[in-house]
């Protein structure tokens, strides 16, 4: 088994920087059975190869991928791995945000769900709605934490007027480079991501290595990088993310060949001022 760098947030919850996304793993938004027995395969393999940390949502497949997660995990020891799911922007109301909460522990299989994410923002909802409904799932021991995904800074600020609870890590899409405008978010490097550093928040990043999207890391220092430390642009893009700090990737890998790929770029540095170069990319 791999061993893949960790982070610790609020000093009490050690997470490795790797993570398995499970986006379209099942189904879109509907589930989508023909594939079953890969995508469990797929998680297997990756568990099997050393990652503890599942993403997950109750939207993807409709519910399907966390059956799927579920399943993959049921021949585990529970207490070894780490499931974070999310509840859809569309239901944060706080009768809605206990059914989808409940619901996804049922699909998962699980007595308690290790990290719950508000998916989205939702301003036709008062999120002091959203957190009362956390805050009785915290109490409940419904889920252990509690978290965000693509939420920009002052809805941040006022989470933290209607809970005491620390809030685990934003997910953002961030990656080599996406900096400052994202699907969801504008001003995520040079606003959000220093914002939740500050207040001890990590930072989880969505679509870390484009989708694959091979066109962008044709970039002549990606590929000089690669050379230089014999792995691939992908490799050199991810290591450069983790290396933030306080930062985790979910990257969906949906075969051995991917996830160790993945797992072996988290795992070797690079020189500062090759990092440094990374980092002049998104000026």
């Amino acid at each position: 088994m791999n061993h893949i760098p960790e982070i610790l947030i609020h000093e009490t919850l050690s997470m490795p920087v790797l993570g398995l996304g499970t986006w379209e793993m099942g189904g879109r938004h509907t589930p989508d059975r023909s594939q079953d027995n890969h995508w469990i395969d797929a998680i297997v393999s990756a568990i099997g190869l050393g990652i503890k940390h599942i993403d997950t949502a109750a939207i993807y497949g409709g519910g399907h991928t966390e059956k799927l997660v579920g399943q993959a995990l049921s021949n585990f020891d529970r207490s070894r791995y780490f499931i974070t799911t999310k509840v859809s922007g569309d239901n944060l109301q706080f009768g809605e945000v206990l059914r989808s909460a409940k619901a996804s522990k049922n699909r998962l299989g699980v007595d308690q769900i290790d990290l719950l994410l508000l998916h989205w923002p939702n301003p036709a909802t008062p999120i002091s709605q959203t957190i009362s409904a956390i805050n009785k799932l915290l109490d409940d021991q419904v889920i252990r934490y509690f978290g965000l995904s693509n939420f920009p800074v002052e809805l941040i600020r006022e989470i933290g007027f209607y809970t005491d609870a620390p809030i685990i890590t934003n997910q953002l899409e961030y990656n080599l480079f996406t900096r400052n405008n994202a699907s969801y978010n504008r001003n995520i490097e040079s606003e959000i991501i220093p914002f939740c550093l500050k207040n001890g928040i990590s930072i989880t990043a969505w679509r870390p290595v484009l989708k694959g999207d091979t066109s962008r890391v044709n970039h002549p220092l990606l590929q000089a990088l690669a050379a230089k430390y014999t792995k691939t642009p992908f490799q050199i893009a991810l290591n450069w993310l983790v290396h933030k700090p306080q930062l985790m990737a979910i990257p969906k890998m949906s075969s051995e060949a991917h996830i160790r790929e993945n797992i072996e770029a988290v795992s070797f540095e690079m020189d500062k001022a090759d990092l440094s170069q990374l980092d002049a990319l998104g000026i």
